[in-house]
């Protein structure tokens, strides 16, 4: 094991493999009907003790608090680690204090099931669990004290029935921030059978080009600049509003080019976000006369205008925060593991549909609708101006 390695992020298990809601790597506070496991700032040999002091992030004493949970070989036991101490049966059984041990015991050794951590899930709840030790058959148990006092191990599994089932309840609480971002690609729009009704056709220049006194072909070429304004508007079914930015790659509809949509703010379901994107358009004319003609150059561009077009897209999502290392030390704002990404999505409620995770991102499908008016292309036509027309604009002039 390489001790600054990142712990993995995955979802905990309980003793009867149901998935629960937390993961390995990263820092919960331990509590008791408000009380939190504290080690006062103690090491290796000393007992944590209750504190009835949620100590904030901003604290020194807040990583007495902070503990993570280590995956080990032992099938769904963990051990966990705080401020580079496991917490430690330390060879005692029912009634016998809690300790914590500077050393990880690997499992070749006697000492490693005094490490080893287990998960009762009862009334329906991932969240208020009783902490059972390997080495003793004991779960962890207040005895009905309060903070400022020892933690003790109780022989007795107590029911949900059991007017002592709570003094074995402990509660895994985040003790950390995270962010969320999103690349959305991969958009498929439902386009319907009127939507080129929609489609309409400006006219932005037009030049007369007169070589009726010249016996001799005139080519002419001239550049003009031409600013468009196009409003792109996305809404989503779903709410992304934890998510801190995102990222948009679609091709849009009618012009098949790829464009990027960066928001750094987050996505309320069904409330549009609009982009308002002025284009300066340069259009290279070269226009050949025949003699004795006049040829009327014609510029238009193409537009859509308040079309409403639903898509189906992919969301690839990631997420950084604070995770530990396998030597208890802490990497701060790093990449999480997909486990973690969709741990986040559902305390956020997260209702699209996850269709992969693997290494830091999650993949999920999402639902929306782009709304806009915009132009699609420009093109030039030619017209033959009549002679007889010609000659009435030659005598008025």
């Amino acid at each position: 094991m390489v001790d600054n390695e990142k712990i993995p992020n995955k979802f905990v298990l309980s003793i009867n493999g149901r998935e629960l809601d937390f993961v390995t790597g990263i820092p919960y506070k331990i509590s008791n009907k408000g009380n939190y496991i504290d080690d006062w700032g103690g090491g290796n040999g000393s007992c944590p003790s209750l504190s009835s002091e949620n100590v904030s992030s901003n604290n020194s004493k807040f990583l007495r608090q902070l503990w993570v949970l280590k995956e080990t070989s032992h099938s769904r036991g963990y051990k966990i680690l705080g401020n580079k101490n496991y917490l430690d049966s330390w060879g005692g059984g029912h009634e016998a204090k809690l300790y914590l041990s500077s050393t990880d015991y690997p499992p070749e050794t006697p000492c490693f099931l005094r490490q080893i951590w287990s998960f009762y899930s009862k009334n329906g709840s991932s969240k208020e669990l009783q902490i059972h030790n390997e080495q003793n058959n004991c779960v962890l148990d207040t005895w009905g004290k309060g903070g400022g006092t020892y933690i003790f191990f109780c022989s007795h599994l107590n029911g949900p029935t059991s007017e002592n089932y709570a003094k074995q309840l402990w509660k895994f609480i985040p003790a950390f921030d995270y962010k969320l971002n999103a690349v959305i690609s991969n958009f498929k729009y439902k386009l319907s059978s009127d939507i080129k009704k929609q489609q309409i056709t400006k006219n932005i220049r037009e030049d007369t080009l007169d070589n009726l006194a010249s016996s001799a072909k005139l080519t002419t070429s001239f550049n003009f600049q031409e600013e468009l304004t196009n409003t792109y508007s996305f809404s989503f079914n779903e709410s992304l509003d934890f998510i801190s930015e995102t990222k948009l790659i679609t091709v849009i509809p009618f012009m098949n080019i790829e464009k990027e949509f960066n928001f750094k703010h987050s996505f309320e379901a069904n409330k549009p976000t609009t982009t308002i994107n002025k284009e300066t358009c340069t259009i290279t004319k070269t226009v050949e006369v025949p003699p004795k003609s006049c040829v009327k150059a014609t510029d238009f561009a193409d537009f859509v205008e308040n079309i409403e077009i639903p898509f189906e897209a992919t969301a690839e999502i990631t997420a950084t925060g604070d995770r530990y290392k396998k030597d208890g030390s802490i990497a701060k704002n790093t990449k999480v593991d997909s486990d973690a990404v969709k741990l986040f999505l559902k305390e956020n409620n997260f209702k699209g549909k996850i269709i992969e995770s693997e290494g830091y991102s999650v993949l999920a499908k999402v639902k929306g609708t782009l709304r806009g008016s915009y132009f699609i292309k420009t093109y030039r036509k030619l017209e033959d101006l009549p002679t007889k027309v010609n000659d009435k604009q030659e005598k008025k002039s």
